[in-house]
């Protein structure tokens, strides 16, 4: 391709994406308008084009999936390439999916696959890459790496408790049956990992009181899979629940650094072993933030059944120690214990947490070893090389 077109819309990754396309020499332009509407808007449509013909551009780039610029890309007769971080994303149950221009690229193999299902011709399970020059200046050989920790446990991430959970924000209008039957599966599936059982468990009548609810409707632009809709709602306020209680459970024991802007939960406020730090900024913060922490907590969002979630590959680029909840594509591309260590349930991963901290030479190694696989398998520079030759 002799020219792309990069929509950026605040991604946290397209700065790093600039970077590589700059080294592969891949001639580029970015847009950055923003959309007023996703499938609707003349004023974007007009400059867009404009570039689109200008500098006669061959393929349009975007993290995650944009009904209008496959709308464009289509009419233009260019392929539209989108490369999928976020589960769920709404803008993929647009009806613009099945345009035969859209190449998209999905971190979550049984998402993919459901994209597929749905009706994408050209849809790919596409694990996501980050940039391996993070810690080139650091000498993961010597013995020193990693000795000044500022941190022994760290989480940094999002909550789930703002106004987007929509099912904890409608609990007192759900019906004392609907209550019930959304806490025994929570309860239940809060201890199995890689193995979603929500959407199978769920009833009609369930599905119709929480979809009206909290007003789970697209309009008709989009296909409405109300049995998944829900579903994500519901693994959405089960990903609060996780990450509450676990950081809960943890700093009754051990001080526990929490980098996140959301609003800390009043049962989490007087325990005196967390230790609130913030926000922290992606480029600027985290690396030294994960390099520094003696454990990194990665606890997957639930709605990612399957895929590797970026957290992970930021905290092992960053030279950190990586202490995630299992997850298949985790176990798929990583040896357990050698590269990365899992939890299986909260009794197991305290255990782990109590052996990582003190067994440092162990951590240390895992580390270097983590480090090394994310550049031999998950170097952003090959994966948009490969992606591109793909198209």
């Amino acid at each position: 391709m002799k020219k792309i077109l990069v929509y950026q819309f605040g991604a946290v990754t397209e700065t790093a994406l600039r970077k590589v396309l700059e080294e592969l020499a891949i001639s580029y332009t970015t847009f950055s308008r923003k959309m007023s509407d996703y499938h609707a808007d003349s004023v974007f449509a007009m400059e867009f084009l404009k570039i689109v013909h200008e500098e006669k551009i061959e393929a349009v780039f975007s993290y995650d999936y944009f009904p209008l610029l496959a709308m464009l890309c289509d009419t233009n007769q260019i392929p539209y390439i989108s490369w999928i971080y976020d589960c769920p994303l709404l803008t993929l149950q647009s009806q613009t999916l099945s345009l035969p221009c859209n190449y998209i690229f999905c971190f979550d193999a049984l998402y993919a696959e459901r994209l597929r299902q749905m009706g994408a011709q050209h849809c790919y399970h596409f694990p996501l890459a980050v940039r391996t020059d993070r810690v080139d200046a650091i000498d993961l050989g010597n013995g020193s790496f990693n000795k000044d920790y500022r941190e022994e446990i760290t989480f940094l991430g999002n909550l789930y408790n703002d106004d987007k959970n929509r099912i904890r924000n409608a609990w007192s209008e759900f019906s004392t049956y609907t209550k019930g039957f959304l806490e025994g599966i929570m309860n239940v599936q809060s201890q199995l990992y890689g193995c979603n059982l929500v959407r199978q468990t769920l009833n009609e009548q369930v599905v119709q009181e929480v979809a009206d609810v909290c007003q789970l409707q697209l309009g008709k632009l989009y296909v409405e899979d109300r049995l998944q809709m829900v579903s994500d709602e519901v693994n959405m306020e089960l990903s609060a629940r996780d990450r509450q209680r676990i950081l809960a459970n943890l700093a009754k024991e051990y001080p526990v650094a929490l980098y996140t802007a959301s609003a800390l939960p009043a049962s989490m406020r007087q325990l005196s072993g967390l230790h609130v730090r913030g926000y922290a900024d992606y480029e600027r913060e985290m690396p030294r933030i994960f390099r520094t922490s003696k454990i990194n907590l990665n606890i997957t969002v639930r709605t990612i059944e399957s895929g590797i979630p970026l957290r992970v590959l930021d905290i092992l680029s960053c030279g950190g120690f990586c202490l995630t909840n299992y997850q298949p594509e985790i176990a798929q591309y990583f040896e357990d214990g050698k590269e990365i260590v899992m939890y299986t349930d909260d009794r197991d991963l305290k255990d782990k947490v109590a052996y990582y901290l003190v067994h440092d030479k162990e951590r240390e190694e895992i580390v270097r070893k983590g480090y090394q696989k994310i550049c031999s398998n998950f170097s952003l520079r090959e994966k948009v090389s490969e992606m591109l030759q793909m198209v």
